[in-house]
């Protein structure tokens, strides 16, 4: 086991998914909170755009999750039937309704929301609406714990773009508004960023060249600029074919179509595995990589079998 990433899933009460589009960090979503709750822990998935797919792929509908309540998708899970999956749409619109219904403005913020302005409002300045969700994920946050409502929050982020942005609003905001509770709240947040018992950011990406590439761009920005921890990457996707491999480097293999396949695959799992060599030089919080599945379309049984390997790497016996 890599010690590294021992106890991944207890590390931080609130870890934020990203990377770049394409690489599987929905799915590395859901395999990170089936894990987590099929060791007895209570989690909250929280998605920032009701992303088509997720709640399928914790073995819920697909309209769980998409409202800013929650549904409870999966109960009584891991040996001890502790664990549980709740998710969670959070907008910066409802968020700006909370937010001014704890600063006594609960009124006011009924006016936006019948007036069909609140989501002009929350996006009025650039970063605002950031702000807001990470605001509303601070109060999450602070809902954890053996007494509170969850033991971990995981958050389907943005794109590793995006996610550059997102994360950096609330330093942003802080420097260009001189006073108030905006301002307060700006600064109570990148404080819970810069909290690694607190917070954490889980980088997503696939075993080829240009996502590793922007895995460690994205790493260096978020590291200087907001100053995050990281939790270890994951390597999604990979095709590990060491019995392929090995019956093509002694030459064990047919004639013809099926030959060909078996070097492809042999070659594919070459590049793989260099990738990963790069991932682990580059990241000091260390890496483990999820095996590709042969399907046209993940389903929720496939997240347990990942779950259960993610389990494995982090010292929790599936």
């Amino acid at each position: 086991m890599n010690k590294k990433i021992d106890h991944m899933f207890t590390m931080s009460r609130l870890l934020v998914v990203a990377g770049k589009g394409g690489v599987g960090k929905t799915t590395v979503t859901a395999v990170i909170a089936r894990a987590s709750a099929d060791a007895g822990l209570r989690v909250l998935v929280v998605t920032l755009d009701s992303r088509p797919g997720l709640a399928e792929l914790l073995g819920g509908s697909p309209s769980d999750g998409a409202d800013y309540d929650g549904t409870m998708i999966q109960t009584h899970l891991g040996a001890r039937k502790t664990g549980s999956i709740q998710m969670r749409t959070v907008t910066a619109s409802e968020a700006l309704q909370d937010y001014l219904a704890t600063q006594g403005l609960a009124l006011l913020a009924k006016r936006l929301v019948s007036s069909g302005v609140v989501g002009v409002v929350a996006s009025a300045a650039p970063g605002i609406d950031d702000l807001l969700v990470l605001g509303k994920l601070k109060h999450l946050v602070g809902l954890t714990g053996p007494d509170g409502d969850h033991d971990l929050i995981i958050v389907d982020g943005p794109a590793a773009g995006h996610a550059i942005s997102f994360l950096q609003a609330p330093a942003a905001m802080a420097e260009t508004i001189s006073g108030g509770p905006l301002r307060s709240q700006a600064i109570e947040v990148r404080s819970m960023l810069q909290d690694p018992k607190k917070c954490r950011v889980v980088m997503v990406t696939t075993p080829e060249t240009t996502p590793v590439n922007e895995l460690i761009e994205t790493t260096e920005k978020l590291t200087q600029s907001v100053g995050v921890a990281f939790a270890p990457v994951i390597v999604n996707g990979v095709d590990i074919s060491s019995e392929v491999s090995s019956l093509v480097a002694n030459g064990e293999i047919p004639d013809g179509v099926l030959g060909d396949a078996m070097r492809y695959r042999a070659t594919r799992s070459a590049l793989h595995l260099q990738a990963i060599d790069r991932v682990h030089e580059r990241m000091v919080v260390g890496s483990f990589a999820l095996p590709h599945i042969a399907t046209a379309s993940l389903q929720a049984h496939d997240v347990v079998v990942l779950a259960d390997i993610m389990r494995k790497a982090v010292g929790e016996p599936a």
